[in-house]
Order: structure tokens, then sequence, then C-alpha cells
């Protein structure tokens, strides 16, 4: 079976970071990469984090104390904890360059899904019909999340940019990390300029997470 991609980059990032630093690494992603990367990452402690155009106000009520941070892609607010979340850069030279944002959605994850469903055989894309509106994402299934039964098992946002796409997910379900690279690409590869892309999300933590502009800008 035809995989997404060619070749992809992987990074299984065991470091736990802030809020902040986990945005800006994949954020940085596009800025460093050749080819498309996935990285996945876990986090130190319980946090929320929220779509670019979301209000600030409006997240800290729903968070109830935890740390938040405001995401650059899009979607809803999300809780953070034992999940495993998916940073995943597309260049703006590769194949989906001609897909509209929500097709590139449904590719992502119709690629992942095999993946899932080694673990959970009754894993699905959603339906447009099965769809609810609501602000905190994983209680508000849209088109081509994946549920098992009536839980949601991933879902995620997109940011569209010159450079190419980004797209952020959580996953919650036991799927080792290196089986979500190989259902999306034929080969897969580490990622090796680790240090730039270090470099590229310090100046971003620094740059735009820990302002509190960025924070407030809605």
């Amino acid at each position: 079976m035809k995989k997404t991609f060619a070749r992809i980059l992987f990074w299984d990032d065991p470091c736990l970071r802030t809020p902040a630093e986990q945005m800006a690494c994949d954020e940085a992603l596009a800025g460093v990469a050749e080819a498309p990367v996935l990285r996945t990452y876990r986090w130190a402690k319980p946090a929320v984090t929220f779509g670019y155009s979301q209000r600030l106000q409006n997240v800290q009520t729903l968070a109830h104390g935890r740390p938040v941070m405001r995401r650059w892609t899009g979607g809803g607010t999300v809780f953070h904890g034992g999940e495993l979340t998916l940073g995943l850069a597309i260049p703006a030279s590769g194949a989906f360059t001609h897909l509209t944002s929500a097709q590139i959605y449904q590719a992502i994850h119709e690629a992942l899904l095999p993946a899932v469903r080694e673990i959970l055989p009754e894993a699905k894309l959603v339906a447009l019909e099965d769809c609810r509106c609501g602000p905190v994402c994983f209680e508000s299934p849209v088109a081509y999340d994946i549920v098992a039964g009536s839980r949601k098992i991933l879902g995620g946002a997109l940011r569209r940019s010159r450079g190419g796409a980004l797209y952020q997910g959580s996953l919650h379900a036991d799927i080792p990390p290196l089986a979500l690279a190989e259902a999306l690409a034929d080969s897969v590869s580490p990622i090796q300029n680790l240090p730039a892309l270090e470099n590229a999300a310090a100046t971003l933590v620094r740059e735009r997470y820990n302002d509190p502009a960025w924070l407030n800008l809605r």
C-alpha cells in the first residue's frame, strides 16, 4: 500500500519541556526540515494549549489553574497530560501543496488510522454527520478525527504558511511512536539537524511564546 510520503524524518523527543518549549519545537520543525518531519513527545505535567484565534479568558475559565499556552495552529482547547502529542511539518514543495486544509487533515488521519487499528481495531474516522461543536477539542469530534466507539482517540490542528503546513495532534492510545512514522512514509530516517532545530525553538520561546503579548493576543 502506497504511503502518504516517500520519506519522513522522525524525532521521538524524550525531553519533558514547558508548554512554551513544546509549541516552539513544533513550530521550528518547518524551518529546518528538507522533508516531512514527525516529532512525538509527552508532557512533564498537565497543561492546556489552545488555538491561535481563541480568547485567553475563555480558555483560562476551562483550564481551572492549569498552565495555558496559545498554539501557532488553530483548533480548540486541548488538555494535555498522559497522551502522546504529535508535531508534523510538511514542506510547501511536497505533495500536499495543492490540497485544502481539510484535505490535508483527512490525509494525515487516514494514513495514521491503520497504526491505531493495530491496537484499537474498532477505530474509525469521524463522519460529517457525527461532528459536535464545542470549545474543548476532545469533547467535540470534527470530520476526520479518529474515534473508537464513543471515545475520541486522535484530534489535531493545522496551520498553513508559505513554508508549508504544520499539524499538531494528540493521540489517546498506546501506539508506538515509530509505528506512526512508519504509517506515514515508506522510509523513516532519524532527524539529523537537532542543534539547528533546538536553536530555532529557543529563539521562538524567547521572541514569541514567553512574551505575554502572545498569550494575551486575544
